[in-house]
């Protein structure tokens, strides 16, 4: 209501001193007129200073009711401005601020008074380098938009979180004048998502320890390939990693290279120890592991990316692999990756029945299998590290 009466009482305003000037000045100029005419026509100057003055009335209404209109704008645009939750900054070009909100003082500890005159970099951090700004202003500049978040300091010294907009406001010949820039503190915001961050980490080492557990369980179960689930995984990273594969994929295909034999579970002792040949009722069985793998793992919606290894690892690149008798590019690239280092870990580690296959012997049927057995691809990649990784291997043992 205070803020109304203000408003009308800066339109009358206005308007008196437009009318009160506007008569003066009817009023000095005829007496002037008459006297310089030497016209002692009384009458003649009356009519003529009422005459203007009916012009001052009628300009001086239609003075009042424009004014009247564009203080109403004015004054909602301006009671929106002060009523903002958010902090709002108005400055010129070079980051001078001419025009701060309540909200501003709230979150800042600067009062209104403070603000003005001083530059944006008042509530500098020093917790982002000039490379930040700089992208920030070449933004501004070149008339886009610029949203982000920084890290600000307060009056008191305190630091917090800042969400913002900042907008250039163009004058009518299309030049930037001003910057407008919207603030909200996010800091509480920011805190939760750390925490539900940190708590989806907690989940997923407590996921991945599990994988690992399971993993080494399998291998104490079966004696002939003790360790191999930790060394094939190792290997498959490296050479996921030399193929180019993105690092979330890589996550999913270290999972599913710790439990590509996790199906095995499901193979009755007889059969999974045997020390003879396996029958063809045996084999059978045996192939049967990465169903089970999948069965086992499709229900675990964090583990479902990481199928394709479990699933396909037997796969061949001519067709004659199980179970499902994938050719090609159809079998998953992580189970074409994974293939090469399974086989590769196989020969070149001893088994109850023989003895680890020297590295050149096992590179070169690795080379013969190529277009054959795996993808010719995955093949010239893995030739082309496996020397590095062998040395690797051999200093860290």
């Amino acid at each position: 209501m205070q803020k109304d009466r203000g408003h009308r009482r800066f339109a009358v305003r206005i308007t008196m001193i437009y009318a009160l000037i506007g008569t003066l000045w009817i009023m000095v100029s005829d007496i002037l007129l008459v006297y310089q005419a030497q016209v002692d026509d009384f009458q003649l100057s009356v009519f003529s200073i009422a005459k203007g003055l009916f012009y001052v009335v009628i300009t001086a209404s239609i003075l009042f009711w424009l004014l009247w209109g564009i203080e109403d704008e004015i004054f909602l645009k301006s009671s929106a401005l002060d009523a903002a939750a958010n902090a709002i900054v108005i400055s010129d070009i070079n980051g001078k601020i001419e025009w701060v909100n309540p909200a501003f003082a709230q979150l800042t500890g600067y009062t209104v008074d403070e603000a003005k005159g001083q530059t944006t970099r008042l509530l500098r951090s020093g917790q982002h380098e000039d490379q930040f700004y700089k992208q920030l202003w070449d933004t501004i500049l070149a008339d886009q938009v610029w949203h982000g978040v920084m890290v600000n300091r307060r009056k008191d010294g305190t630091l917090y979180d800042e969400e913002q907009t900042i907008t250039p406001v163009k004058d009518a010949r299309g030049a930037i004048r001003h910057f407008i820039a919207i603030k909200q503190d996010i800091s509480e915001r920011r805190e939760h998502e750390l925490a539900i961050q940190d708590a989806h980490q907690a989940l997923a080492d407590a996921y991945d320890a599990t994988i690992v557990g399971w993993s080494r369980a399998l291998d104490m179960r079966d004696q002939e390939t003790q360790g191999h689930s930790e060394r094939v995984t190792e290997l498959t990273v490296r050479l996921a990693r030399a193929m180019g594969v993105d690092e979330e994929e890589i996550e999913h295909i270290r999972r599913g290279a710790l439990l590509h034999d996790i199906g095995k579970m499901g193979i009755p002792d007889a059969v999974l120890l045997k020390a003879g040949p396996l029958t063809n009722e045996e084999w059978s069985l045996m192939r049967m592991h990465p169903i089970y793998s999948y069965e086992l793992l499709k229900q675990i919606g964090f583990l479902r990316p990481a199928l394709p290894i479990p699933i396909s690892h037997h796969e061949r690149w001519d067709g004659q692999g199980y179970p499902a008798g994938l050719k090609g590019e159809q079998i998953p690239l992580p189970a074409r990756i994974f293939a090469v280092i399974d086989v590769w870990d196989a020969l070149t580690n001893d088994r109850p029945y023989r003895k680890a296959w020297p590295p050149e012997r096992a590179r070169d049927y690795i080379v013969q299998q190529a277009g054959i057995h795996f993808d010719p691809e995955v093949v010239k990649i893995f030739l082309e590290h496996v020397d590095a990784w062998i040395y690797h291997g051999e200093r860290r043992a």
